[in-house]
């Protein structure tokens, strides 16, 4: 696994050290947007258990159920399922399969990974890019569920494309570290 700070030390070649600065400015920038939005989704989970103890406590000790807090929370749980993908990246906890990669050394991992880059690059390409038409038309068609709250669905949909985007910017971030770790193993200063 590759730290957020594990790069190369460029000090010496001043050009290669400026854009160094930059490149590693970047690289915080994506990681601090992506562990913001994963620190905010937090709460959201807070939100659906309220909604959901709410539910059932009217419901059982009242004989009064809403009709709205079960098809809202699982709107927010949506929500808070994609959003969260870039945050897991940058935690690198997604789920992949270790029988190959975890046998592999440092230099190998990071191979592997520039390999599989174009993969994730073309998923996440996808997903922004049709989550986005998606929600385009649900909010031009101001659509909602079929149930009898009629709740609108669109901004579920808008959180797609913007899951999407922050999964492809910390790919990115990810890919760059894996490539820097790999000209670092190289002995590229």
């Amino acid at each position: 696994m590759l730290l957020p700070c594990s790069v190369p030390k460029w000090e010496e070649h001043e050009v290669i050290g400026s854009v160094m600065k930059y490149v590693l400015s970047f690289l915080r920038g994506i990681d601090a947007i992506n562990l913001w939005t994963g620190k905010l989704l937090r709460f959201l989970i807070l939100g659906i258990g309220g909604m959901l103890c709410y539910e059932v406590i009217l419901r059982y000790a009242f004989n009064a159920p809403t009709i709205w807090a079960h098809e809202l929370s699982l709107h927010v749980f949506g929500a808070y399922s994609v959003l969260g993908a870039g945050y897991v990246l940058f935690l690198n906890e997604h789920v992949r399969t270790d029988v190959i990669y975890a046998r592999l050394s440092p230099t190998g991992r990071a191979i592997f990974d520039l390999i599989c880059f174009p993969l994730f690059l073309l998923f996440t390409v996808v997903i922004s890019v049709e989550g986005a038409e998606m929600a385009a038309l649900s909010i031009a068609a101001r659509e909602t569920t079929l149930t009898f709250l009629r709740s609108p669905i669109y901004p579920v949909k808008v959180a797609i494309p913007v899951a999407g985007f922050l999964l492809l910017l910390q790919g990115l971030a990810y890919y760059i570290r894996s490539l820097l770790g790999l000209i670092k193993a190289r002995g590229v200063n």
